[in-house]
């Protein structure tokens, strides 16, 4: 008897999970943890090394996609790495709450 694993299921790993909430509506992007530190120190200024997709989520962990009626509210497009870029701006923020809760 074998387990089936659906091929349509993206596994994230390794996942840091950055929030912004803007126009009432929270977003979330799902980032490899070893580059958010990185992309902060300004060693990796490649956007696609730091995240693991282009996809703005509500809720990462659930899977559920931010609607795009949403993001072009908030950020005024609906260009998703655009949007992207906007939420990992707050990147530094998130790292900086984190070094100084160590």
């Amino acid at each position: 008897m074998s387990i089936f694993t659906p091929t349509n299921q993206i596994r994230l790993t390794n996942v840091a999970v950055v929030r912004m909430k803007k126009a009432g509506k929270r977003f979330e992007i799902a980032c490899y943890k070893n580059k958010v530190m990185s992309w902060r120190s300004g060693a990796e200024k490649d956007l696609d090394e730091v995240l693991q997709t282009h996809t703005v989520f509500v809720n990462v962990s659930k899977g559920q996609v931010a609607k795009r009626d949403d993001l072009s509210s908030a950020f005024g497009t609906e260009d998703l790495t655009e949007a992207c870029t906007q939420v990992s701006s707050v990147i530094c923020d998130l790292i900086r709450r984190t070094q100084v809760s160590t």
